[in-house]
């Protein structure tokens, strides 16, 4: 349909849809779709990191091999190698898609499920073998690879500390199992050291949410009418910037401009004016449903976008729209109560544009055909438009 690119830069998503995996990467407070995007793009970054964790353990993997000339250390080298290889394939691969196509973090998680899980396996089998410059270095190996994660992995949290799980708990598990008495003090230290490691991970995270909670009221404040509280025209470019294009699905544009507000400013001054245009929006938002988009364009001028309705449904929308504006007084804060009407116009995505940029200019064209019929009428905009009679008018 011709819709504007989207910018997607910094976003991610998860394709996955089991409960499980929606649960483990959800954030801990409530964020936009744009924040959550956000937090996922952050377990796409930093792969320079990924790459020095795996030469870390391959180099521990070499050296436990050296000394204990156990084959089962060459499986840790190939797992290692095999893992290292398809991060630097699924990089390469998400560095060369549209930058249109919105990244998916499924892949490079499991990555980083399989690797952690090896480290874990790794450090079970060495600190399980008794060899202490191998359990001196496979401690290093793990305490140094905890920070890494917490910092890379923040941005979910569940899955953060689902990750140093994955890597302690064998470490800890083959410290109890060596044989080694003085080694079971590592039982009553790893709660705090989990809980610390927990506490790291939240603090970064609650400060990426404070950070994305500023962000979206700022956002909010740039988008939104500060009168009535609905969208403004950057918030409804905005929008319409984000609706992907399907050809399948229809979509009407609405304009509607009130009729006799000129009137009740002169007469009752701004202030009355002010809450007439909160209350219109109100009854405009009351007769629109939950995923229609409305906007105070400025002045008396409200948009309407209505997404999956076919033009020959926009036609009665368009009539309740202006009964309900029309068909009740409004409050002026004075004794006199106040009326005003409305003229709309409307045009249809596909069958009268082929983008929201013509959409929008066909939709303007059909009002001023509203006006000049007598206002307090709609009208669409179209071939035999000039021809087509106004919609029922409301008295």
């Amino acid at each position: 349909m011709g819709q504007p690119a989207v910018d997607i830069s910094g976003r991610a998503r998860l394709s996955c849809r089991l409960r499980a995996a929606q649960w483990l990467f959800k954030p801990t407070n409530d964020v936009d779709d744009a924040g959550r995007e956000f937090l996922l793009a952050q377990l796409l970054t930093t792969p320079l990191a990924a790459l020095m964790g795996s030469f870390c353990a391959l180099t521990i993997e070499l050296v436990a091999w050296h000394r204990s000339g156990q084959p089962i250390y060459w499986l840790f080298i190939a797992g290692e190698v095999a893992v290292a290889a398809c991060r630097v394939i699924e990089w390469q691969g998400r560095a060369q898609r549209s930058s249109t196509h919105l990244p998916t973090i499924d892949r490079s998680v499991l990555l980083s499920v399989l690797w952690c899980t090896l480290q874990g396996l790794l450090a079970f089998t060495i600190i399980s073998s008794g060899d202490l410059v191998l359990s001196v270095l496979s401690a290093t190996l793990v305490m140094a690879m905890i920070g890494p994660i917490c910092a890379r992995n923040y941005a979910a949290p569940r899955f953060a500390f689902l990750l140093v799980l994955l890597c302690d708990i064998p470490f800890v598990t083959g410290a109890v199992t060596s044989g080694q008495p003085w080694l079971l003090v590592i039982l009553p230290i790893t709660p705090p050291f989990l809980l610390g490691a927990m506490q790291i991970i939240m603090t970064f995270h609650r400060s990426m949410l404070q950070t994305l909670a500023a962000q979206a009221h700022a956002r909010h404040l740039a988008e939104h009418d500060w009168l009535t509280g609905v969208l403004n025209r950057q918030g409804m470019d905005q929008a319409l910037s984000r609706i992907v294009p399907d050809a399948e699905r229809q979509m009407a544009l609405i304009s509607i401009d009130l009729d006799g507000f000129k009137e009740v400013n002169d007469r009752f001054g701004h202030g009355a004016g002010d809450l007439l245009l909160t209350q219109v929006a109100r009854r405009l938002r009351d007769a629109l449903g939950d995923d229609d988009l409305l906007a105070r364009m400025g002045g008396d001028e409200f948009m309407v976008v209505v997404r999956g309705m076919v033009p020959d449904q926009v036609a009665p929308l368009a009539d309740r729209l202006i009964a309900a504006i029309s068909r009740h007084a409004y409050e002026t804060g004075q004794s006199v109560p106040a009326r005003v009407g409305a003229s709309i116009g409307f045009a249809c995505l596909p069958e009268d544009a082929a983008n929201t940029v013509e959409l929008r200019l066909r939709a303007d064209e059909a009002l001023y055909a509203a006006k000049d019929a007598g206002k307090g009428v709609g009208r669409r905009y179209g071939r035999l438009a000039a021809a087509a009679p106004p919609l029922a008018q409301t008295a």
